[in-house]
């Protein structure tokens, strides 16, 4: 089972028995404040599920655009939950990380990157997307 919505949006789902990894969907390069969190809550027995941060976060590709792995869980029963994102006004998410660690990349993309700009845009919050598979 899998969940998509915007950063922005508090949801409530039905989340089955199982392992979830929460990414943040619009780029490869995030920058949060210590406050920033996702809480899901169980609307059954009003408890917050305990999710753990990745300390190392990985890189991927989820439904098409660049995902950031960002927080891990487990579900132990079937249930219905609440889930949404706080302190997220102030997050920086961009396209790349090259301007961070040029290398072992291309010079040539980094070179480009830096013409183009496109990887120092921030992002609008409207184009920030959680998902959790």
């Amino acid at each position: 089972m899998s969940i998509k919505f915007n950063i922005q949006e508090t949801i409530e789902s039905e989340l089955f028995y199982g392992s979830y990894v929460i990414y943040i969907l619009g780029g490869h390069h995030i920058e949060v404040n210590s406050n920033f969190y996702v809480q899901i809550l169980n609307l059954e027995t009003n408890e917050d599920i305990q999710l753990t941060e990745f300390n190392l976060k990985g890189r991927d590709y989820k439904l098409g655009k660049k995902a950031i792995k960002f927080y891990a869980f487990d579900i132990n029963e079937y249930g219905k939950f609440e889930i949404s994102v706080h302190n997220y006004s102030d997050m920086i998410l961009k396209d790349s990380i090259l301007e961070i660690f040029p290398f072992p990349f291309n010079i040539l993309n980094l070179v480009k990157s830096k013409i183009l700009g496109r990887s120092r845009q921030n992002k609008s919050l409207d184009e920030i997307d959680i998902f959790i598979g």
